[in-house]
């Protein structure tokens, strides 16, 4: 675990569950061990793994403790608001929201919308003069990272200009605060990200959910702070209109009210699967026209990123965002900041980034049929790995990044194969049974403790799986006890007219299945000397990856070990 990467993954929480590796739309994750980890190379930082993990165990980086060292220390910290922070604090007061932060430490606050003010007048000059056929906004840094490490064909495409947070941090540079602690806090992960490119322009990111937990740790709390008293000149500076880039089309919307409008085309799409399906057809489409294309991450904005409030959904946060986002504005409170002219190139923005690697077919199918898929129907596309089908479970395979352990349905036949290996091993009788005493599978000597008509039943049918116990044997009535009580395991002597035997049973599922062990104690001698030292070299061969399958498949992972221990115990008795 290496906390000082964006996202990291807290191995001893990982289940081992791949659900990061169905939500990532890079599938930038690797497995090994069993534990699921980011790989930060040729990750986006879009946060969908972080959230989808039901354990816990994928985290970003923390930057409370930096920012706390820094208020002790008497630093003067700026704080920058994203505007999305209307979304998020909805029944917090505007004015309330600002005296907490000044009763946090900081020494004032300014809204990054003023950042994207002076992104969207640059981006608009540029479409006018530009050559390119197609201009993509460069103000969502997860998007800006999926086209240069996945499609860098088509980075002439960006425009060359930084994004709202970095334009912001040198716009207040250049208006005093040079010397300043700049704190960037609003709902995105890949900030973090962003701002260790830029080195030092912002000095640390703070996610909304960071900003609460750092009023939380600080005894700072919305509901007091009608007794505290903001000094002058705080807040710096109110934006006009960019308080609309949280939603999507809210830079298209900036371009267009505040400046004129060129002969351009305006598309927006919000969402990881439309931008992909975008930056594909980019591959081939020759619009007629300019085109202006704003990309954003995240379904419906900025909203909804990764590390905003899971209160409300799309709607509600874009409806009050389309309320108030002039808060600042609106407030009073806010004084003007000088005109300043600042370099917005976004040069600086460099990820070290690789072509997807091509596999030829025949290495994909020589891959797919060591995983036992020789036919397309073999070809389940389960996604139970987490990739969205078995090719691309393939390539991630030659990519090193997945394990064959992650493919459940050949663990399925791996653990048939084995039970059956291990079920004509057992020097005894051996038979499962459901819930309803129906067989579900047994080995051939259980069929030869039948006796003949038993035995001449199983080669009519091929095998007792699907007879009713109670027309097998004598003794099921056992079987339904334990069926009933769910005991874990339970022995039994029955003796009767021509049986004296020894029954172990264990449970397999509780109420549903159960393993029966039959031994004929009148051969009790039979293979006396090799029958435990043979037993356990199964265990020692088996007994790992019998767990291993157990667990995927949801049943007892000591189930196998724990009969073959018990026939060897029998055998000491």
């Amino acid at each position: 675990m290496n906390r000082e990467l964006v996202i990291y993954t807290e191995k001893i929480n990982c289940q081992d569950c791949y659900k990061c590796i169905k939500v990532c739309p890079v599938k930038s994750i690797k497995v090994e061990d069993f534990s699921a980890s980011v790989i930060n190379e040729t990750c986006i930082f879009c946060g969908k793994c972080i959230n989808a993990c039901p354990a816990g165990a994928k985290k970003y980086r923390e930057e409370i403790d930096t920012v706390q060292q820094w208020i002790a220390d008497g630093e003067k910290i700026i704080a920058c608001l994203a505007p999305s922070f209307i979304s998020d604090f909805e029944d917090v007061p505007f004015k309330s929201l600002i005296k907490a932060l000044y009763s946090l430490g900081f020494a004032g606050v300014s809204e990054t919308a003023l950042g994207a003010d002076m992104v969207a007048r640059a981006t608009n000059k540029y479409l006018a003069t530009s050559q390119n056929r197609v201009v993509i906004a460069t103000c969502c840094p997860s998007v800006v990272n999926y086209i240069k490490i996945y499609f860098p064909e088509h980075e002439k495409f960006l425009a060359p200009f930084v994004s709202p947070m970095i334009a912001h941090a040198r716009m207040l540079r250049e208006s005093g605060f040079r010397d300043s602690k700049l704190v960037f806090i609003g709902p995105c992960i890949a900030k973090k990200q962003e701002s260790d490119i830029y080195g030092e322009e912002i000095d640390a990111v703070l996610t909304y959910q960071e900003f609460v937990k750092l009023m939380d740790i600080e005894g700072v709390f919305f509901e007091d702070m009608n007794r505290v008293s903001l000094p002058e000149n705080f807040v710096f500076g109110a934006s006009e209109r960019a308080g609309l880039f949280p939603v999507d089309s809210g830079m298209i919307s900036t371009m267009c009210k505040d400046v004129e409008p060129v002969d351009a085309g305006y598309l927006c799409f919000s969402g990881m699967k439309s931008v992909m399906e975008v930056c594909d057809e980019l591959s081939v489409w020759n619009p007629s026209q300019k085109v202006f294309i704003e990309l954003m991450a995240c379904e419906g904005g900025c909203i909804k990123g990764p590390a905003t409030s899971k209160t409300d959904g799309v709607a509600c946060k874009r409806n009050k965002l389309l309320r108030d986002f002039d808060a600042f504005k609106k407030s009073g409170l806010a004084v003007s900041l000088p005109a300043v002219d600042i370099n917005l190139s976004n040069e600086a923005y460099k990820v070290p980034y690789k072509i997807n690697c091509l596999y030829s077919d025949a290495e994909i199918q020589e891959v797919m049929r060591s995983m036992g898929k020789h036919t397309k129907s073999d070809e389940l596309n389960c996604s139970g790995c987490g990739y969205d089908n078995c090719r691309a479970y393939a390539v991630a395979l030659l990519d090193g990044k997945a394990e064959r352990e992650m493919c459940i349905s050949q663990m399925r036949k791996e653990a048939q194969n084995q039970a059956s290996i291990l079920l004509r091993k057992m020097p005894y009788g051996v038979v499962l049974v459901d819930e309803n005493l129906i067989i579900a599978n047994s080995n051939e000597k259980f069929i030869e403790q039948g006796g003949e008509e038993i035995a001449m039943i199983a080669e009519a049918l091929g095998g007792l799986a699907g007879a009713d116990l109670r027309k097998i044997i004598p003794y099921h009535k056992h079987f339904s006890a334990v069926l009933l009580n769910g005991k874990e395991t339970s022995e039994f002597d029955v003796r009767g007219e021509g049986i004296n035997i020894r029954l172990s049973i264990v449970t397999i599922r509780p109420n549903k299945l159960v393993c029966g062990i039959i031994q004929n104690m009148d051969d009790s001698q039979l293979m006396k000397e090799i029958i435990s030292e043979k037993i356990k070299e199964v265990i020692r061969q088996n007994a790992e990856s019998v767990q291993r399958i157990a667990y995927i498949l949801g049943e007892s992972a000591s189930f196998t070990e724990s009969v073959l221990n018990s026939v060897i115990e029998k055998e000491k008795k």
